[in-house]
């Protein structure tokens, strides 16, 4: 069990602990102790439960986005590329608005298997597995003002799609198996009263793509948002020819939302993997249908001006979502996403940002049996995994901006080491150290404002 208060911390001893690797190259520079003086007050509880399962992760639930694959002398970056394999991000969906228009040749109304070879060879050196989206039609295709596909149209693009499945997997024997015909093109197609036209030209892009190559498993639609009217419209009309569930949810749209705001809807993300599997019962009842939140991050307007993600509170947020679609048993996950200016984590020089280090953090330490955790404050959690190796990792997240307290009052069986590896990540940056067992638990410790420990067990 874990206990934690908000409460002032004025009386904080300042214990000393052995430093890692960090401190070291760092000049053995001083760094407060998270240790948590005896004396401070306990309110609040975390509990920890290592004998309940109650979900499992695997590397597909810290996926992300990218699209520099689509201009292959991007994808050529070798230091980014080199990124993506120290990270060892393990699903990757290749998708960007332009996507269609970038990797096809309007003179011979084709793709270009140059480009997309190009592409596809600079990328990816820790083959992740991928999801490969079609976003839409090419512009050259014939599409009314609201960008409507034409009815004359919905044959040619449904070949369209099976070329490329026909490219990549046939040609290039790059055995992509995930595969998305459409994003987010419900939304003009409902507000047009013409989803059905939606969910026809799935069914004949979905038949024509399994023509091609029958092991490949195509799914969608790609939902703007997590609209259960709309998904089980497209189950009704598309169940059997879909073999995976995917939609898109960001937590707002308007960058003066509070900090609070933000937090307070992380827990939103696991009701979403909690009702859609409802849904896909009613109209699939013989089968279990896979489930990919497609693109999340904070904010869907990339011109509002909400910077929150390329921070320390970003990475806060991104690992509160990450808790809560793991606990709700998240099937695949795809963040939106590697790289760019506004939403990247790693920018366009780059650089790292803080929500990479919580991916790479997922990827390594928090895959495996995610045990029962239960907190009586909404902006403290935690994230238990026990691991295969059977090594077990405590992700403590403060989602509000005081310090809290958090005394432990146990840890788990075989954890009886004299020392414990922690990783902490706040305003001042991520350090990796190690905490003293016997002081960890007589005295606890302190998260600081927006900030994540990782403690490592066993």
């Amino acid at each position: 069990m874990l206990t934690g208060s908000s409460a002032a911390i004025a009386t904080l001893l300042q214990v000393a602990y052995k430093q890692g690797s960090r401190g070291a190259a760092q000049g053995r520079r001083a760094v407060e102790s998270p240790i948590l003086s005896s004396q401070a007050s306990i309110t609040n509880q975390v509990i920890v439960d290592w004998e309940t399962e109650q979900a499992k992760t695997t590397p597909f639930t810290f996926g992300s986005n990218d699209y520099e694959i689509t201009i292959p002398e991007k994808a050529a970056d070798t230091v980014y590329q080199s990124h993506l394999a120290e990270l060892g991000i393990g699903l990757i969906r290749i998708c960007h608005a332009g996507l269609c228009d970038r990797w096809s040749d309007p003179a011979t109304k084709t793709w270009d298997k140059t480009k997309i070879k190009a592409g596809y060879d600079a990328s990816y050196p820790q083959q992740p597995t991928i999801i490969q989206n079609i976003p839409g039609w090419p512009q050259w295709m014939k599409q009314d003002g609201e960008g409507l596909l034409d009815p004359s149209e919905y044959d040619r693009y449904a070949a369209f799609c099976a070329q490329l499945v026909e490219i990549l997997n046939q040609s290039q024997k790059r055995h992509v198996v995930y595969w998305e015909p459409f994003n987010e093109q419900d939304v003009r197609y409902e507000k047009a009263g013409k989803l059905d036209e939606l969910w026809k030209i799935y069914n004949t892009v979905a038949t024509a793509m399994k023509a091609k190559d029958p092991q490949i498993k195509v799914g969608g639609p790609a939902l703007t948002w997590d609209e259960p009217g709309r998904l089980g419209a497209f189950l009704q009309a598309c169940g059997p020819n879909v073999e995976f569930i995917s939609w898109h949810r960001y937590g707002s749209g308007n960058a003066s939302d509070s900090t609070d705001t933000l937090m307070s809807y992380t827990p939103q993300y696991a009701n979403q993997v909690n009702i859609f599997p409802k849904v896909a019962t009613q109209h699939i009842p013989d089968r279990k249908v896979p489930l990919l939140l497609g693109e999340y991050n904070i904010n869907y307007s990339w011109q509002s001006g909400e910077n929150r993600q390329n921070t320390h509170i970003g990475a806060v947020w991104f690992a509160s979502v990450l808790k809560h679609l793991s606990d709700a048993g998240i099937d695949m996950a795809t963040s939106w996403h590697l790289k760019d200016g506004i939403y990247g984590m790693i920018d366009p020089n780059n650089n790292l940002r803080p929500a990479a280090t919580v991916f790479a953090w997922g990827i390594k330490y928090l895959t495996g049996r995610v045990m029962r955790t239960e907190s009586d404050n909404p902006f403290v959690e935690a994230m238990a995994v026990f691991q295969e190796d059977k090594g077990r990792s405590l992700l403590l997240i403060n989602k509000s901006a005081n310090p809290i307290g958090l005394a432990l009052q146990a840890t788990p069986v075989g954890s009886e080491s004299d020392t414990i590896p922690a990783f902490y990540l706040d305003a001042d940056g991520v350090k990796n150290d190690t905490l003293a067992t016997a002081e960890l638990k007589q005295q606890g410790l302190i998260l600081n404002p927006y900030s994540l420990i990782l403690l490592r067990f066993g």
